[in-house]
């Protein structure tokens, strides 16, 4: 009986501190359901929401219309290099329309609705891409084109991060909940903006034109970020707010379009985690390099850092550093630089040393 006794002791410890554990996340989850309850839209609301998304998601001549002009917008701002051109394409931007069709058809089971959105999406990036690739091929290889060099605009829309997954995520929440309630309508625009849909596409176009492999993969790497962070928040927001059959409960179970989107959002999660840490220990590299070299070259030399190339393969590390300075280095100094990057670094160095030469006039 004393066993018994002590045993049930344990459980009920152990079941108060699985309670306590539990009571922020039930607090937070009790303050959302409460506070989004009180936001939930009327029917006639929900109606005409739907009936907006289906006119302005299937994929008819307005539609494709508007992608030639926000495809052809964003690429000259891209080639030009100017970035309030590149934001203008975004605000005539048809995809964000087509992308929360698809979240609230999948939300609610309406599956020509979904069809609709996924073919209107899919055709849309194929046409902005298509055009941008054009543009791009023409434009840099017609007699009085520009010099062939790849603008700042472009590399921008070549990487992603978890901070872009984040704008993406709170960027679809904002156009979901600001399409519910009529009164929002006009924070669209500034969605449309900070969600950045077809400038990447052009970037695949340009890449295209280009021949590169690494400008359209990372410009499709951007634009999946964004499709699916936005689905996967106006889901989430369309399904807080009231819509579809499928509402949230007391229970922990998940329909299964919002299961999806957070397994699509994890699986992008990853590249883009493992990116953002290489990112970091390359900048540290850099850094703690640079201070190497500025910190064991001569005071007589009056060193200026121009440019700094690291590539690390392995435990080998080739240095290519360019330098502006009053006069060249001496073989002894350059051999003591060389040294100390081998000490420092504890791996085998190769180093590459270009010197700019500079007067100073006093």
């Amino acid at each position: 009986m004393k066993i018994s006794t002590d045993n049930t002791q344990t459980e009920n410890v152990e079941s108060e501190q699985s309670q306590l554990s539990q009571r922020p996340f039930l607090r937070f989850r009790q303050i959302i359901e409460k506070y989004f309850g009180e936001q939930k839209i009327t029917e006639t609301r929900k109606a005409i929401v739907l009936n907006d998304l289906v006119d302005s998601s299937s994929p008819g001549n307005d539609f494709f219309i508007m992608i030639l002009f926000s495809s052809a917008i964003a690429t000259f701002g891209l080639i030009a290099d100017l970035s309030v051109v590149t934001i203008g394409a975004q605000l005539i931007d048809p995809l964000m329309s087509p992308i929360l069709g698809l979240a609230i058809a999948s939300l609610s089971g309406l599956q020509r609705m979904f069809n609709r959105s996924f073919v209107a999406i899919v055709k849309g990036a194929g046409a902005a891409i298509g055009i941008s690739a054009l543009i791009s091929f023409f434009t840099y290889r017609l007699p009085y084109s520009i010099h062939a060099s790849i603008p700042h605009e472009v590399m921008v829309r070549t990487t992603a991060s978890p901070f872009d997954l984040g704008i993406a995520i709170v960027g679809g929440a904002a156009a979901a909940y600001a399409l519910a309630h009529p009164r929002l309508d006009a924070a669209l625009p500034g969605v449309a903006i900070a969600t950045a849909l077809m400038p990447p596409l052009c970037t695949i176009g340009f890449g295209i034109a280009f021949q590169s492999t690494s400008i359209v993969l990372g410009a499709a790497l951007q634009f999946i970020t964004n499709f699916a962070a936005i689905a996967f928040a106006a889901i989430v927001t369309f399904a807080l707010l009231g819509f579809g059959p499928n509402k949230f409960k007391k229970s922990k179970d998940l329909s299964r379009s919002v299961l999806v989107s957070a397994i699509m959002m994890l699986i992008i999660a990853i590249p883009l985690m493992i990116l953002a840490w290489n990112s970091v220990s390359t900048a540290r590299l850099n850094n703690r390099v640079s201070d190497m070299i500025m910190g064991n070259l001569p005071d007589s030399v009056q060193p200026q850092l121009v440019s700094l190339k690291i590539n690390s393969v392995k435990n080998k590390t080739d240095i290519t550093v360019t330098l502006r300075m009053v006069r060249e280095l001496a073989p002894p100094e350059t051999l003591f630089l060389h040294t100390a990057l081998i000490d420092q670094l504890g791996n085998p160095v190769t180093m590459r040393i270009v010197t700019l030469p500079m007067q100073i006039i006093d």
